[in-house]
């Protein structure tokens, strides 16, 4: 099982609606400071490098994109089956 974090994609959607506003674009410094979650929170989940990500952290992270566009967990976060997975469930189901 894979779970993945959006984060860039959402970063970069913010940036679009901040670049039709005029306004600088957001870094996950800048992030940080308006969401109120860590920098080396925002720098792991940006990479790929988080291990898990507690419900806090996903509230701040909707809250502070919902002001930008409609956003969901699924949208923050995405589930992926292996292949592997895929196939042992598939000789059990047969």
């Amino acid at each position: 099982m894979t779970i993945s974090c959006n984060l860039r994609l959402l970063i970069a959607r913010v940036n679009v609606e901040r670049a039709k506003q005029s306004r600088p674009s957001l870094s996950l410094r800048r992030l940080a400071t308006e969401s109120g979650v860590s920098l080396s929170v925002l720098a792991a989940l940006n990479t790929g490098k988080s291990q898990r990500i507690d419900y806090m952290t996903i509230d701040h992270l909707l809250v502070y994109f919902n002001t930008y566009f409609k956003v969901s967990t699924s949208d923050l976060l995405e589930w992926e089956q292996e292949q592997e997975q895929d196939e042992r469930l598939a000789r059990v189901c047969d």
